[in-house]
């Protein structure tokens, strides 16, 4: 997944792929996954969810069947979606909502 985050004063723009996205305020920002695949969904108020759908490679998605030690650090290694969503504040299968929120 290739993914750039660009920010000029209060507005962020994500870019993945050919897709754009202008990130506002009170964007909810929510990463999953499947034995299918990824999914990082984008959600603001007032707009359709922004979703995009990516695979990691096979050896990445059977990791954690045959690493007994398999954890979050082990999954940032493999997925670079989990980054993202921390950079944007978002939750993910590891981590819950931030207290503060």
């Amino acid at each position: 997944m290739r993914a750039e985050l660009c920010q000029a004063g209060d507005q962020r723009v994500l870019t993945i792929g050919d897709r754009r996205i202008e990130l506002k305020s009170g964007v909810v920002v929510r990463h999953r996954s499947g034995l299918l695949g990824q999914r990082l969904t984008i959600e603001q108020p007032g707009e359709a969810p922004f979703t995009h759908r990516y695979r990691l490679p096979w050896t990445s998605q059977l990791a954690p069947l045959w690493e007994a030690t398999y954890d979050r650090l082990s999954a940032e290694a493999d997925d670079p979606g989990l980054d993202l969503t921390e950079l944007l504040g978002g939750t993910d299968d590891w981590r819950g909502a931030p207290a503060d929120a």
